[in-house]
């Protein structure tokens, strides 16, 4: 994949129709009416909290998520209002958008269910990494880790041998599973990320380091923030390599010593990944 900044024109054309033939849901509108907000020169607390309690469900998945040992609040978190002046309202509304995407996708079933499931140890282990290197926040890793593969979402409803594919090559040969998508359908799955990312209103740098989790170099990327989650998403990858045995791949080392020039990671804090790795240890 090229280190251009953005999918080129007719690539998004291509990725649109692959979207359009899945029969992608449209993500909850107190999603999109909460990323308005955001955007908002000063966004309004109490609308931002009124619009979660609209969604009885909602409210109860979040709070039960910001009290999960996942994300570890230091304070027992029992509404909204307080999530909010705790936790602030960008990373709640990114915590939202997480649930909301995780409802929205997790209940498929054969080939997309092996990506999903996939998808959410990815981003567990994103998190982990996210927690010990000071560039990034646990809940936006969390977001790009569990949409970072959303694409591939979509090719296991349009291949029908797309899950063995996936299977085979996701952890060990990444490039190869590119090769593979722009062969059969002309696009790969960080493009149609990519315009998932935007369709849902997701923050830029995360919609940009979907796109470019699997490029190499990315230092012509300006925001340390998208490099940064690239960064961690190629540990992330080596991670998980390294708990299957898969990790002496020379494609995955690229991606773990690319990673090391980037971030800001503690030898101590490292060797505790990886023991956590082989032991299979990632919270659920």
């Amino acid at each position: 994949m090229t280190s251009e900044r953005y999918p080129p024109r007719e690539d998004l054309e291509v990725a649109f129709q692959a979207v359009r033939r899945a029969q992608v849901p449209q993500i909850p509108d107190v999603v999109l009416a909460l990323r308005d907000e955001l955007t908002r020169p000063e966004p309004r607390i109490k609308v931002a909290a009124d619009l979660i309690a609209q969604d009885p469900a909602l409210t109860g998945q979040l709070l039960k998520m910001i009290n999960s040992p996942l994300f570890a609040a230091r304070t027992k978190i029992s509404s909204v209002q307080q999530a909010i002046t705790l936790v602030g309202l960008k990373r709640l509304t990114n915590l939202v958008t997480a649930d909301a995407i995780s409802r929205l996708l997790g209940a498929n079933d054969g080939a997309a269910r092996i990506v999903w499931e996939a998808s959410m140890e990815q981003a567990r282990v994103t998190v982990a990494i996210a927690e010990r290197v000071p560039e990034v926040s646990a809940d936006e890793a969390y977001l790009f880790g569990m949409m970072q593969n959303v694409g591939s979402l979509i090719f296991a409803d349009l291949l029908t041998d797309y899950g063995t594919v996936w299977a085979l090559r996701n952890i060990s040969a990444p490039d190869d599973l590119l090769r593979y998508e722009r062969a059969a359908l002309g696009v790969d799955h960080a493009t149609v990320g990519f315009l998932l990312a935007g369709n849902w209103r997701l923050p830029e740098p995360v919609a940009l380091a979907i796109y470019h989790h699997h490029s190499d170099p990315v230092s012509d990327l300006d925001e340390p923030e998208v490099r940064a989650l690239i960064a961690i998403s190629k540990l992330a990858h080596y991670l998980i390599a390294l708990s299957l045995g898969l990790h002496e791949q020379p494609e995955i080392l690229a991606y773990r010593d690319a990673a090391w020039q980037e971030l800001s990671i503690r030898d101590d804090d490292w060797q505790t990944l990886c023991e956590q790795a082989m032991q299979g240890g990632w919270s659920h």
